[in-house]
This record gives structure tokens, C-alpha cells and sequence, in this order.
């Protein structure tokens, strides 16, 4: 009996640093915005399915235009866009395994299991594009009134939560309430 006392002693000790060890390893993906010379501008941790809305005004429909994101796998999927009207090079076909759906304010065009390892957003300013990016739970920022006239990189890194981070800048994300409802416009 005394020889079993050490052993379960030693077992519920080692369990808790092998539930560390083993969670500072799982692999995490994580959110990133890059500037055009790769330095990170905001990098966060995201759950899997996580979303991300960008939103725009069309350069020549001068109408709204919101793109929605799922963080998934590694990669960037594109989840919906929603569109005022179907002219000047916006969508107008469904999807291929997707769907197309007709409400009174919008024009959806859901799924089509695009999916990238990251793309480019090319930033407008107060006349043209009126970028945004909403990302839960930071709320919504004015992409074009910080990065006006600029590329940014949205990538997906992968990685072991030891190394993940979240990475803020103040101008770009400011510490928000708990209890926000978001939406792109307001």
C-alpha cells in the first residue's frame, strides 16, 4: 500500500505541468495586419471560425460593400459579401458551392469556399473607399483615417500558443466596453 501512495502523489503533481507543457504547444493561428514592409501592425490569437468584416465604398457604384471573413485551418475563407447592386465589376453570379440571397438591403453572395493564406487590402481615404474592419471583440476601426492610401497585408500565422500574442497598436484598436453590439455602419 505505501508503494502506491508515492506514485499517485507523483502522477497528480507531473499532471498539471504536462497540461501546461502540452497547451503552451497546441498550435494556435493567429489575425495579422502587416504594412508593406512586413512589420506587424496588430496580431491577435483568433478561435477557430473566428470573424472579421471589411468593409468599403465602391469606387464607381459609390455604395457599400461588405466583405465577411472566417479565420479557418490556417487560412482566410471567404465567408459572405453583401452588395447594394450588381454593376461596375461587383458580383452577380452565385457562387460555385455557395449561395446567392436576395434581402431588401442587400444582395448576399454566401460561401464559394475561396480560402488564402492572406491577400491585400488596399486602403482608401476620405473620398475614396472609407475603409473599416471589424473584428470581435475590438469593435470596429477607420482603417482609412490611419493607413490612407496603403496596402495592408491580412495574413493568418500559425503557431504554438507559447509564441502567440496579441499585438496592438493604440491607433489602430483602442480598448473597448465589454457590452458593445458592432456593426460596420452605424
Amino acid at each position: 500500500m505505501c508503494k502506491r501512495i508515492p506514485v499517485a502523489v507523483l502522477f497528480f503533481l507531473l499532471l498539471p505541468a504536462a497540461f501546461f507543457i502540452t497547451a503552451m504547444g497546441w498550435r494556435v493561428d493567429s489575425l495579422e495586419l502587416l504594412d508593406d514592409s512586413q512589420r506587424v501592425l496588430f496580431s491577435v490569437p483568433v478561435a477557430l471560425g473566428q470573424r472579421f468584416t471589411t468593409t468599403y465604398i465602391h469606387s464607381v457604384e459609390l455604395t457599400p460593400v461588405e466583405d465577411e471573413y472566417i479565420v479557418l485551418g490556417g487560412k482566410i475563407w471567404t465567408w459572405q459579401e453583401r452588395v447594394k447592386s450588381s454593376n461596375a465589376g461587383m458580383p452577380c453570379f452565385k457562387p460555385d458551392n455557395g449561395c446567392y440571397i436576395n434581402t431588401k438591403d442587400w444582395l448576399i453572395f454566401q460561401g464559394g469556399r475561396q480560402s488564402w493564406d492572406h491577400y491585400y487590402l488596399r486602403v482608401g481615404n476620405k473620398t475614396f473607399g472609407l475603409n473599416k474592419m471589424e473584428l470581435a471583440p475590438f469593435g470596429t476601426t477607420c482603417l482609412f483615417k490611419i493607413f490612407p492610401g496603403k496596402r495592408i497585408t491580412v495574413t493568418v500565422k500559425s503557431g504554438p500558443m507559447l509564441f502567440a500574442e496579441l499585438y496592438q497598436t493604440e491607433v489602430l484598436y483602442k480598448p473597448l466596453p465589454q457590452q458593445r453590439i458592432f456593426s460596420a455602419y452605424k
